[in-house]
């Protein structure tokens, strides 16, 4: 069963600085990873113009590209599925899985503060395990990258038997 952990904060928090932090360390470590990302804007993989773009701007309600990059996969549907189901589209194979967003999830949770922030602007939110920010914060136990990801490692990793889950 794969570890589960969400990084939340407002935007120009540093949440994509630090998710991609953590994937590199546990890569490093042999670790097999997969991120969720949540996207409060209009985004989307399809590059305006290419075949997939126009599949979707047709209708499709999913196309599959796969290429020299990799398999991509892009749904429409008419409401967000719940974040379990989309972890349940990841390998079975995922040892560590990093939710950036996603703040109603009710995993456990970082939050990264932003200097005008205030650790009670998250009080909504379950599961928070801790408050961190990148600079100096007075809310934040947590100040910078390495202290996070070492946090991260001490907490999350320290118990896990990883070795039980690997092929």
């Amino acid at each position: 069963m794969a570890v589960t952990f969400q990084i939340i904060g407002y935007k120009k928090s540093g949440k994509t600085l630090i998710t991609t932090a953590l994937v590199r360390q546990l890569s490093a470590q042999q670790l097999r990873v997969g991120v969720l990302k949540h996207d409060a804007h209009a985004s989307s993989m399809d590059v305006s113009g290419t075949d997939t773009a126009r599949f979707s701007d047709a209708g499709a309600q999913a196309v599959l590209l796969q290429s020299a990059n990799g398999t991509f996969y892009h749904q429409t549907t008419p409401q967000m599925p719940p974040v379990s189901a989309l972890i349940a589209q990841l390998p079975a194979t995922t040892d560590v899985i990093l939710l950036e967003g996603f703040k109603q999830a009710d995993y456990p949770k970082l939050v990264l503060l932003r200097p005008e922030d205030c650790a009670t602007d998250f009080a909504a939110y379950p599961n928070i395990q801790v408050f961190a920010s990148l600079t100096a914060h007075p809310d934040a136990t947590l100040i910078g990258a390495p202290a996070i990801c070492d946090w991260f490692q001490q907490h999350y990793l320290t118990d896990f038997n990883f070795k039980e889950t690997k092929d």
